[in-house]
């Protein structure tokens, strides 16, 4: 089997070779390379020591980028615009930190370097010549579709809390099944969560979150417990443990009304999850947003003795926005992540509605002030549309239901574009209207009461129309000082 590594990464390995050391492509690529997949990065195990490998590169001319990781044994190469990784082989032991190795040191085998790694399908070695080295059956594990540790569960995790939030990210990038072992292990050490910064845990939660199976990545992290523990977040040389997920532990079993759901309230969203877009935002709304239901206050019942969650949305709107902020998230995502939560019940009452409605619904939501532009808030209501067909998805809903909230969400788009939400949406610049009107006068004002104009449909967002609509103005100006 032939595998395509790139020149620049060929170009150490034979520098490393022919100076009477084993290099070798290891972990995350040659993973990726016999899935088929083009790797994002290249990274090299050698059993040359660091100073070993910074005499090699400068002997061939290769680019060091100094004081990086150094006491782990890795050297950073540049050759061109591109970097490789080039570790020297090492093994470590882990004490009170539930990240960071305790004590490092360098062992003169691959096997050992290999043996030291989280699960088998990133254990594997590439040689020059296209050979794989696989001690860890990470091969077989890869056909067969299955996550399992090297070794021992438990000491894999041990070593590195990090590892159970790796586990539940590579399920949903690969779409695998994983070893048994894999979650009575994590289950085991949630106690090592705490020593886990928020960043570390927050870059994992994203990878999942816009992973092409996240659902069942998601489906570990709750089943196992991990969404409901704590990790720290260090700030003003201050620490504090902050929860991760527990809101989502509190909707597994929630019962829904059997009309309209066929899963309980956590099974619905990773059925929905299941057709996300793949984007943050998106991702992240669909997690949340039913997190209010089954709640008190929300949780009611109708007429029929049915369940019913009436005013989760606006509720579910405010415990995103607190989550989101409790993770540390750009408040640009924060804000993105709560409207969409808070809006996605109006896109299902408006699919039968005229369009004078959903004509409303977007000029008001171009006036209240949360887009700056036309395509920031159309691109919103695009998300909107992804989390809503997501979540009727994951409902008892025909297909023919389907169907037409697919067919008014292009519509809603299309006309969230031909809203302006600016006067900088305006086809008319404020240089043209002072072509028009005196110099004196207040251009600022007129472009603001031809944004009201054409939001409320009086005028088309046409530089002719706009033009004629500032003439006539400017006209009546003259006659009514005359």
């Amino acid at each position: 089997m032939k595998f395509d590594i790139p020149n620049y990464v060929k170009k150490i390995i034979v520098a490393l070779t022919n100076a009477g050391f084993e290099a070798y492509v290891v972990g995350g690529a040659v993973r990726d390379l016999l899935l088929g997949k083009e790797p994002k990065d290249f990274d090299i195990a050698t059993n040359a020591r660091p100073d070993e490998i910074k005499l090699v590169a400068q002997q061939n001319g290769f680019g060091i980028v100094r004081e990086l990781g150094q006491n782990f044994g890795v050297i950073m190469l540049t050759i061109g615009k591109n970097t490789v990784e080039v570790a020297a082989f090492r093994n470590e032991t882990y004490g009170a930190d539930a990240h960071r190795p305790a004590e490092v040191w360098y062992c003169d085998t691959v096997e050992e370097d290999l043996g030291r790694r989280d699960f088998t399908i990133n254990a594997m070695a590439l040689d020059y010549g296209g050979g794989i080295i696989d001690f860890f059956s990470g091969r077989e594990d890869l056909q067969k579709k299955i996550l399992k540790t090297v070794g021992n569960a438990d000491k894999r995790f041990e070593e590195d809390a990090l590892r159970m939030f790796r586990a539940c990210r590579f399920i949903g990038q690969l779409g695998f099944s994983y070893d048994i072992k894999i979650k009575s292990a994590i289950k085991r050490n949630l106690t090592k969560v705490e020593g886990l910064s928020l960043e570390r845990v927050r870059t994992e939660l994203n990878k999942l979150v816009c992973s092409q199976y996240a659902e069942k990545g998601m489906e570990l992290l709750v089943d196992s417990g991990l969404a409901g523990e704590s990790c720290r977040y260090r700030a003003d040389k201050t620490e504090q443990l902050i929860p991760i997920l527990p809101e989502l532990m509190k909707l597994v079993g929630v019962k829904q009304n059997s009309r309209y759901h066929q899963y309980d309230g956590w099974n619905h969203t990773l059925a929905a999850l299941a057709n996300s877009d793949r984007s943050l935002e998106v991702g992240w709304a669909i997690i949340l947003h039913d997190v209010a239901k089954g709640l008190e206050g929300i949780r009611g019942v109708n007429a029929d003795g049915e369940p019913t969650d009436f005013g989760h949305d606006v509720l579910g709107a405010k415990m995103a926005k607190n989550i989101l902020t409790r993770l540390h998230f750009s408040t640009v995502v924060i804000q993105r992540v709560t409207w969409l939560v808070k809006n996605h019940m109006r896109f299902g009452t408006n699919i039968a509605a005229k369009d004078e409605t959903t004509l409303r619904w977007i000029r008001q939501t171009a006036r209240e002030g949360m887009f700056r532009v036309t395509k920031e808030m159309a691109e919103a209501f695009k998300q909107l549309v992804a989390l809503c067909i997501a979540d009727l998805s994951a409902t008892t809903a025909h297909e023919q239901e389907v169907i037409a909230a697919q067919m008014y969400g292009k519509k809603l788009i299309i006309m969230a574009y031909e809203m302006p939400v600016h006067t900088t949406d305006l086809n008319i610049s404020g240089k043209e209207l002072g072509e028009i009107v005196p110099k004196q006068t207040d251009l600022a004002e007129i472009m603001q009461l031809l944004l009201l104009r054409v939001q409320d449909g009086e005028l088309t967002n046409e530089q002719s129309i706009l033009r004629k609509a500032v003439q006539a103005w400017h006209e009546r100006s003259r006659h009514k000082k005359r």
